[in-house]
């Protein structure tokens, strides 16, 4: 019967050392391939990498104004006189029909007239309640007219981009 004796603490730190200090050189040689992609291509599309999202963060974008409507011409009914829509600020004067955020008309300051939506009573736009059937409303509230513009020419400051 042959026994194993294990080697004493020391040896085997010096085993360990050794293999530490003198590596495998021909394991070394076969990962060389695998450390020359990792240290020289990775870097390379961490760059590229970065240089996408920098690009993205910083790049123009876009922009869209939002704009007022702006005054238009009454509607004529078959009599020639101006219909104007109810709850919708207009100046009887001018026959134009105004924008909800509008009191007072461009042209002369005048105070901008409201008809009523519930009895067709007509009153200043900046009166909020109707006095004749005591309706209190908000301007505006049976329209949704958001106008977007768009710049019909280049964008300022430049040429156009492509």
């Amino acid at each position: 019967m042959t026994t194993v004796t294990s080697p004493d603490p020391w040896t085997a730190f010096l085993d360990l050392l050794t293999k530490a200090i003198v590596p495998d050189w021909s394991g070394l040689i076969v990962l060389l391939p695998f450390l020359l992609l990792v240290g020289v291509l990775g870097p390379i599309m961490s760059l590229i990498a970065l240089a996408w999202v920098y690009h993205f963060l910083t790049k123009r974008r876009a922009r869209v104004r939002v704009a007022e409507a702006e005054a238009t011409l009454a509607v004529l009914d078959a009599g020639g006189a101006p219909s104007y829509p109810a709850n919708t600020p207009y100046c009887p004067e001018h026959a134009l029909i105004y924008p909800v955020s509008r009191v007072r008309c461009e042209i002369d300051g005048a105070d901008l007239a409201v008809r009523c939506p519930v009895d067709g009573t007509v009153r200043d736009a900046g009166t909020q309640t109707c006095n004749a059937c005591g309706t209190r409303f908000v301007l505006g509230a049976t329209s949704t007219s958001d106008l977007v513009r768009r710049p019909a020419g280049p964008p300022e400051g430049g040429a156009a981009v492509a």
